[in-house]
């Protein structure tokens, strides 16, 4: 509401006094200006306050005159406050001429006032020339003018100046806000939108409060022929079964004319890619009919038909015109079964060697098809036959085409099996599609068998006097390999030279004749080799049999001893032996005195520790022996049959013996020796004896007396007997002196005070190993200058030797038996077998051992009798495919412990290995690769290492190298197929299976783990797939009005490592079928036309007009029967 201000100048005026009256007058200024009032003062408003004075000082009335004015205004008689009773207009009435009045006693003053109506914007602007409606053909050039709109606003100034915009603004057409003016800005096109309704806005330029009015232009578009056709319903790629006969209606190809306005007829034509013209194009209808004999498994169908249409629009006369569009679309052909497997040959033949390890692929080319899709073409694939499980075939379940890997499941052998056959089946679902073809496997004999000995322990025994020439016995092995490869010969491992090997039959034969005496058992080491070089060894044993062939022999040429006249008896006076080299009971000896000079039953024999004692059993008689002397004659006999015997002699001396201990001291008193004379004279009788000694200056005579005494001290180890004269003479003189003579024998008694010594220590020998047992050694030898049992050495090995025994008499060293060998890891074995401590002991009381043992060292000559070994089992290698050539893979560590030639050992792989894929470096040990290893071909190999020495009779060991391939990340996942292509129904609900992928990877491991994605064709996020599973699914409904078909890019990427994932890719073209789930509807939702009033019944009223833009259309989005 507008306030209207008055400001109202007080007049003050002096007064005056008058004696007369004087009327009264308006003080108020706008009575000589003008009095503003706003149109939209309220009724009711007080507008201004008259204002008058009275010289006289009366009480004056206020008042306004005129109708009019009474109308308008009314004014408070006594205060003068005019207020407004009717609303104002400024557009009616501008201004007003008002008269007011003011009386007092006196009379009445009027005085006018003009009062101005001031303009508020209270009139929006007004258009002009209503409705308004334009039409313009499509093809008005941008920047013309098409219309012009006018508006009128009866406000003043600002808020009756009127601009014109478009509300909301039109990207194609603008307004000149003055002008009002309506230009086109953007080019028109009538088959997208025929009509625009525009609402133009138009307000008056008051800032305060401006006002605004609307009004609708319409402005129609009209058609021109300037579009193409367009097809309807694409994507027209469709499926069909393969066995579609001719005249099957493939689909309805449609197109439509864009200019609406006059929508021309169409014409359709195929212009590329029907192959051999198996399909026709009807011209008008667009029916697209099968014309010839499909087959999905020809190569020209099998990938589709990829179909170019072009549609052009028809004139009036049906000729055809320049408009024209064309589309490509695609025809796939459903599989039907009608196709059984084949393989590429209907009959295979290899050869393999026997020794073709598991999982050796046979160089076949085997492939299999079946030219079906899908699971029409999946199929089993069998090995069917005798001995079948002896091989594999992968991969068994095929789908489409596979190559065929017959691969050995089982360890083959040429002597047990030569050849196989196998029928090889393709079958599938359907009992009557079988795909058949043979397979034939012959072996290539492989010298894979060692000889077997029939022992493993050839024993003989034979006399000693068996003729050289006797063919002992036969040595058999035999050989499980067939051919050469089967034949053994047999040899020596180290050629002795008493026995002969028949190479070919294995006899052995003497050669030379034996001697039980010098050797008496031959272990031979015997090779058996077949004819590719495989050898086994065994042992030969001959034990030598003694024959009596030796007779005893005595240790002496002749025994001497001594006896003590008058000794008490017994008395051991000679100890005899004799050796016989035969073995019991050859060598067992009986002792017999066979011839006595005298005194034969004074003597008798026994054998104590294997000595003849002789005993005499009856004091004698020195006076009774002639010279002292007595001749025996021994004899020893051996156990043989006949016996042998041989003789020594003995002659036993009677002494007058004193006995002595050395320990006597100088002066000693030996004995008193004592002649008698019967002369009974001073003279010549036995007073007269003088005695004198001969024979030693250890001793002393008293010429009187007849007291032997010692001279020296006595030491029996420098002499241990004495034989002194004692010589007796009488008085006599001359011829007249008479002698007696006595022979007096000291034999100085041992004591047990000296220990044995070693002779010649310390003692070398040479031992071959693996010597028999009682192989001599070595003999030792300790003296001991003591007497009987104090001087007998006892001999024994200390510490115990379990290798050697020690005759305890004579110290001769043999082998135990134990198995010598020089190659021995024991450390206490092998110090043992070349170190013998001997200790020497003799037979004293006490006994008294040598201050120091004797060392035996034995030096072990080398017998090839160890095969080569192999240190770094077992042997296995991995290694990753794909390593370049030339790399190593695996160290081979052998060692042979024999010696020289023996121990220097070769090595070699195995010949006839199915693939030499491995070279082994015999300098270096090393293997190393000589092609590019694929784990896909071949996922471990089996080596066969041989290792031979250079000994005479080479030893070989053979062992094998287990090398894994470890996977690499070298290959592609493969899809089974690469193009899927499904149809499925629109109103298939959420998580429906699409289609389950076969994706492959030959990888292993992670390698093979595939993750699945989809990567293109699904923007809508419409499928899914299984992360691990491959299966594809529906995320949501599917809508065929808004997209019939898809194209679905599929990665399969495998779970390698980062940066070196491989990824397959699989197309999934997915149709959607129609169901009825749509009704028709309008393009427009009104059509306009007009007729004749005179216009025939039937008669079409949308299509015999041409002019008439309106043709009613009808849209059904549901397809075939289902849009009719």
């Amino acid at each position: 509401m507008t306030v209207v201000k008055l400001l109202l100048s007080l007049l003050l005026l002096p007064t005056l006094s008058e004696a007369s009256n004087q009327p009264p007058r308006f003080q108020n200024y706008f009575f000589q200006s003008y009095l503003l009032i706003y149109e939209n003062t309220p009724v009711g408003t007080s507008i201004t306050q008259l204002q008058a004075v009275d010289p006289d000082g009366e009480p004056l009335i206020f008042g306004v005159v005129g109708e009019e004015a009474m109308r308008y205004f009314a004014v408070q008689e006594m205060t003068g406050v005019v207020w407004l009773r009717q609303p104002l207009d400024r557009e009616t009435k501008s201004e007003m001429q008002v008269e007011f009045s003011v009386s007092d006693s006196q009379g009445v003053v009027k005085n006018t006032v003009n009062i101005q109506i001031g303009d508020v914007n209270d009139n929006a602007p007004s258009f002009l020339n209503q409705p308004y409606a334009v039409q313009i053909p499509e093809n008005t050039p941008v920047g013309t003018s098409v219309f012009m709109v006018n508006a009128t606003d009866p406000d003043q100034g600002v808020g009756g100046s009127v601009l014109f915009s478009f509300q909301p603004p039109s990207p194609f057409f603008s307004i000149d806000g003055a002008r009002g003016i309506v230009t086109v800005t953007r080019a028109l096109d009538y088959e997208t939108t025929t009509a625009y309704q525009l609402t133009v806005n138009a307000t008056d330029q008051d800032k305060r409060r401006p006002l605004s009015s609307l009004a609708n232009l319409a402005i129609t578009i009209t058609d021109i022929q300037d579009m193409d056709p367009i097809f309807t319903n694409l994507p027209y790629s469709t499926n069909i079964m393969e066995d579609a006969p001719p005249g099957y209606e493939v689909r309805k190809i449609r197109a439509i004319d864009q200019d609406l306005g006059r929508p021309r007829g169409i014409g359709y034509t195929i212009m590329s890619g029907n192959t051999n013209s198996m399909f026709a194009l009807d011209y008008i209808s667009g029916s697209l009919t099968v014309s010839g004999q499909l087959d999905r498994e020809n190569p020209l169908y099998s990938s589709g038909f990829t179909i170019t249409v072009k549609a052009t629009e028809l004139n009036d006369d049906r000729t055809p015109s320049s408009a024209t569009v064309m589309t490509t679309f695609t025809i796939l052909l459903i599989d039907k079964n009608d196709n059984p497997p084949r393989f590429n040959s209907s009959e295979y033949r290899v050869l393999i060697p026997e020794l073709a390890q598991v999982g050796f692929a046979l160089p076949l080319y085997i492939q299999v098809e079946d030219k079906d899709e899908g699971v029409n073409s999946m199929f089993q694939v069998v090995l069917t036959g005798n001995n079948s499980e002896h091989f594999s075939i992968s991969p068994t379940s095929v789908q489409g085409r596979a190559d065929l890997r017959v691969r050995v499941a089982v360890p083959l052998d040429y002597e047990t099996i030569r050849s196989y056959s196998f029928s090889l089946y393709a079958n599938e679902s359907l009992s009557e599609h079988v795909g058949f073809a043979r397979v034939f496997i012959d072996l290539i004999n492989e010298n894979d068998n060692r000889p077997i000995f029939s022992q493993t322990l050839y024993n003989i025994s034979l006399p000693e006097s068996t003729a050289a020439g006797t063919s002992l016995l036969q040595i058999k092995a035999t050989d499980n390999d067939i051919g050469t490869f089967g034949v053994v010969r047999y040899y020596f491992s180290d050629e002795p030279d008493q026995f002969s090997l028949d190479v070919e039959t294995g006899w052995v034969t003497l050669r030379d004749r034996l001697d039980y005496e010098l050797m008496r058992r031959f272990t031979l080491t015997i090779l058996a080799r077949d004819g590719g070089g495989e050898e086994t060894t065994g042992r030969l044993r001959i034990n030598v049999l003694d024959v009596n062939d030796n007779a005893p022999v005595f240790q002496k040429e002749a025994y001497t001893g001594s006896l003590l006249e008058n000794e008490q008896a017994p008395q051991q006076i000679v100890r005899a032996r004799a050796t016989d080299e035969d073995s019991p009971p050859n060598n067992i000896l009986t002792y017999s005195i066979i011839y006595a000079s005298q005194f034969r039953s004074y003597f008798s024999i026994s054998v104590v520790e294997g000595y003849a004692v002789i005993t005499v059993n009856r004091p004698l008689d020195y006076e009774q022996v002639p010279g002292g002397l007595i001749f025996l004659t021994l004899m020893a006999r051996d156990g043989g049959n006949p016996s042998l015997n041989s003789t020594v002699p003995v002659t036993i001396e009677l002494f007058v013996t004193v006995c002595l201990t050395h320990l006597l001291s100088d002066g000693a008193t030996v004995l008193f020796v004592n002649a008698t004379d019967l002369d009974a004279s001073r003279e010549f009788g036995q007073v007269s004896l003088i005695y004198s000694l001969q024979g030693s200056s250890q001793f002393r005579l008293n010429t009187r007396s007849g007291e032997i005494t010692t001279t020296a001290l006595l030491d029996r180890e420098m002499k241990s007997e004495y034989i002194l004269i004692v010589r007796a003479v009488d008085g006599g003189v001359g011829p007249q002196q008479k002698t007696g003579i006595a022979t007096v024998n000291i034999t100085v008694l041992d004591i047990n005070d000296n220990a044995p010594m070693w002779r010649d220590e310390p003692y070398q020998a040479n031992v071959v190993e693996m010597s028999p047992i009682d192989t001599d050694v070595i003999t030792v030898l300790a003296v001991d200058p003591d007497y009987g049992d104090n001087g007998t050495v006892v001999y024994s090995i200390n510490p115990e030797n379990p290798f050697y025994t020690i005759n305890r008499n004579t110290g001769k060293i043999r082998t135990s038996g134990a198995v010598l060998d020089r190659e021995s890891q024991n450390a206490r074995s092998a110090q043992l077998m070349r170190t013998i401590i001997v200790s020497a002991t003799d037979r004293g009381t006490p006994p008294l051992r040598s201050s120091a043992s004797a060392t035996v060292f034995v030096n072990l000559l080398d017998l090839n009798d160890n095969d080569p070994a192999f240190l770094n089992l077992p042997f296995v290698a991995e290694v990753p495919e794909g390593l370049p050539i030339g790399s190593s893979v695996f160290r081979v560590q052998v060692q042979d412990p024999d010696e020289g030639d023996n121990g220097a050992v070769t090595m070699a792989l195995q010949m006839g290995m199915p693939r030499l894929d491995f070279r082994l470096n015999t300098t270096t040990e090393v293997l190393v690769s000589t092609a590019v290893l694929d784990r896909e071909q071949i996922g471990q190999y089996y080596l066969r290492i041989i290792a031979y020495d250079a000994g005479q009779f080479p030893r070989t060991s053979t062992s094998t190298l287990t090398i894994t391939v470890l996977d690499m990340n070298d290959e592609t996942p493969t899809f089974f197929p690469s193009i899927y292509n499904v149809s499925l129904d629109e109103n298939v609900p959420r998580d429906y299976v699409v289609v389950r992928l076969n994706c492959t990877d030959n990888d292993a491991g992670l390698n093979a783990e595939l993750s699945y994605f989809i990567t293109g064709g699904n923007q809508d996020g419409k499928f899914s797939v299984g992360f691990r599973t491959g299966v594809v699914r529906t995320v949501v409904g599917l809508d065929r009005e808004t997209q019939a078909s898809y194209r679905l890019v599929i990665e399969a990427i495998d779970n390698g490592p980062a940066g070196g994932r491989r990824t397959g890719t699989a197309t999934v073209y997915v149709e959607v079928l129609d169901v009825n789930d749509n009704r028709p509807i309008f393009l427009q939702n009104s059509y306009e036309t007009s007729v004749l009033e005179n216009i025939p019944r039937g008669t079409s009223i949308l299509q015999q007009f041409h002019a008439c833009p309106c043709i009613v259309q009808l849209v059904e989005a549901d397809m075939g029967f289902r849009n009719k």
